[in-house]
């Protein structure tokens, strides 16, 4: 904990005097320069000088020497300490020496595994400037000399932290490192200042370089941007190769431990720079982005030659799909949200990698659905067995409940029921109707209403609060048992109106109903042209405009 500063008290007792006694032309002078310093900025100088200088007489070398605890540097021939005054500027030289010569013998020397024991070795530092400012204050201040301590002080701290910037290389310890100076050393050097400043010393003060103190903060940030960059880019390296390890496994933790460490990592360098400086968290958050980057490109190609070989299985594994769409949704998150304060394109590029990772594992993903929901549906209306419930015993059994990723699931279904319901219309209205009577019943409209409604209720079970996407196929029924134009006319309409099918599909429903061409040119008339609809964007756009006829389920 850092100390509290405490008013200095003089060091001499009143029963011992000063080695030379100012005499009373002395007094006079010092008053007259004292009167004038208030007026005349140089004359203050000259005054502090003046004084300053008297004190280094008040004081010999070789009680300052056993003060600083060092050896004296000036003796007599035989060996003993010089009692006798040096001129002025010799004689502050000499005491800057003493000083200089103090703090070095003080200062610990680093450790010899300097990146395990950083922690300690400043806590040693804080230590010693603690103990040796607090101890050694009264008299300086009091001598006049608190001035050439601190600026001492100041140079061999600043000096041993140049010293320790060069010899740790991981953003941890760049983080120790700058979090000390900021937290602790500014402490001390400001609570040394304001002592300085009550006593009116500003002499003291200004011989406090904080220009030191900035260019080594500079070169220290420097340093821990370029250690952060190199260990985020490790730690992105080894989760991804963790991801590699893990391909296969059924675990809750493999589903989402990629993404997880991703922004634990990230997030974990952007809050060690907060506890220094929001500017400086902003800097760090731009080169771990930057780095994340690299690692979605990597990432999202990878998988991509991994889904593309699952595409192609008798039976791929669909966790992994959702798995990617999991990654992808959490990433692009964590991107937008923590990005607002960064400038450049990276998180946009960042977002457009992922988005396009995402719409592509979405596309191969339905292409697998398509491919089974196509080959049971051909069968289905070419067979007299009704095989309607073997596909959706199909989709329950490929997409299995995961508590983990309950939000991607729930739309990854409500795709997936979007996609079976339009191929189901797409084989009805391609069927012969007639052959599908013989096959089926004679009331396929009610068969086709049965199979709609069990699609509906396992979906429903697949994820909970889904919207019915099958209402195309309820309405065959009614298109079926509507015997006059007039009313034929009022149920499209419904149907469009209803976003349910485009115009084009409807002519298709009607010519599969056994309508002529003149009565299905009569009820398309009836209905007004089709209206643009505002519509959010479908992760599969790109695949579903494939597959024909078009229609949008109602939403």
């Amino acid at each position: 904990m850092v100390k509290r500063w405490k008013k200095s008290i003089p060091w001499r007792t009143n029963s011992r005097k000063p080695l030379l006694e100012n005499n009373n032309n002395d007094i006079q002078e010092g008053g007259v320069q004292e009167q004038g310093a208030y007026d005349n900025p140089s004359a203050q100088t000259t005054f502090n000088t003046h004084q300053e200088q008297q004190s280094l007489k008040e004081i010999t070398h070789q009680e300052l020497a056993e003060l600083l605890q060092v050896t004296p540097g000036n003796t007599s021939e035989d060996g003993s300490c010089c009692a006798v005054p040096l001129s002025a500027q010799e004689n502050q030289q000499s005491v800057v020496q003493l000083i200089e010569r103090s703090a070095k013998q003080h200062f610990p020397k680093p450790p010899a595994e300097l990146e395990r024991n950083l922690q300690q070795h400043l806590l040693e530092v804080e230590t010693v400037l603690q103990n040796e400012l607090v101890r050694l204050s009264p008299l300086f201040t009091s001598e006049g000399l608190m001035g050439c301590l601190l600026e001492c002080y100041h140079h061999q701290t600043i000096d041993h932290l140049h010293g320790l910037l060069q010899n740790i290389s991981t953003s941890k310890n760049s983080f120790v490192l700058l979090n000390w100076v900021q937290h602790t050393y500014l402490i001390i050097i400001s609570q040394a200042l304001l002592v300085a400043a009550s006593l009116q010393e500003v002499d003291h003060i200004k011989k406090v370089d904080l220009m030191l103190l900035i260019e080594w903060v500079t070169k220290a940030v420097d340093k821990l941007l370029e250690n952060v960059q190199r260990d985020i880019k490790a730690s992105l390296e080894k989760i991804l190769q963790n991801e590699r390890s893990q391909e296969g496994s059924d675990s809750d933790e493999a589903f989402i431990q990629l993404n997880v460490d991703t922004i634990q990592c990230t997030n974990a360098m952007c809050k060690a720079a907060e506890t220094i400086s929001k500017t400086l968290s902003d800097r760090v958050q731009e080169v771990c982005f930057q780095e994340l980057l690299v690692f979605v490109k990597r990432y999202t190609a990878e998988q991509t030659e991994i889904l593309r070989e699952q595409r192609v299985k008798a039976k791929p594994d669909m966790k992994l799909f959702l798995k990617t769409l999991q990654t992808c949704e959490a990433l692009k998150q964590h991107v937008q949200t923590k990005s607002y304060n960064i400038k450049t394109s990276v998180p946009d590029d960042t977002v457009k990698v992922l988005e396009e990772m995402r719409d592509l594992t979405m596309k191969l993903l339905l292409e697998i659905v398509a491919g089974y929901t196509e080959s049971h549906l051909k069968n289905y209306f070419k067979s007299e067995k009704k095989h309607f419930f073997f596909l959706v015993e199909e989709v329950k059994m490929r997409f299995t409940k995961l508590s983990y990723c309950q939000d991607v699931q729930e739309r990854v279904i409500d795709e997936v029921y979007k996609l079976i319901t339009q191929l189901y219309f797409k084989h009805l209205v391609q069927s012969n109707r007639r052959k599908l009577k013989k096959r089926w019943s004679s009331d396929v409209g009610q068969q086709v209403t049965n199979d709609a409604e069990l699609l509906h209720s396992t979906i429903s079970d697949m994820a909970f609060g889904v919207q019915q996407r099958n209402v195309v196929l309820l309405k065959i029924l009614d298109i079926l048992e509507c015997k006059d134009t007039d009313g034929l006319k009022l149920e499209v309409a419904s149907m469009q109106q209803r976003s349910i099918t485009k115009r084009e599909d409807l002519e298709l429903l009607l010519r599969w109903k056994g309508l002529s061409n003149r009565e299905v040119r009569e009820v398309l008339e009836a209905l007004p042209e089709d209206q643009p609809r505002p519509r959010s964007v479908s992760w599969y756009s790109c695949f579903i405009c494939c597959c024909t006829p078009r229609f949008s389920a109602e939403d």
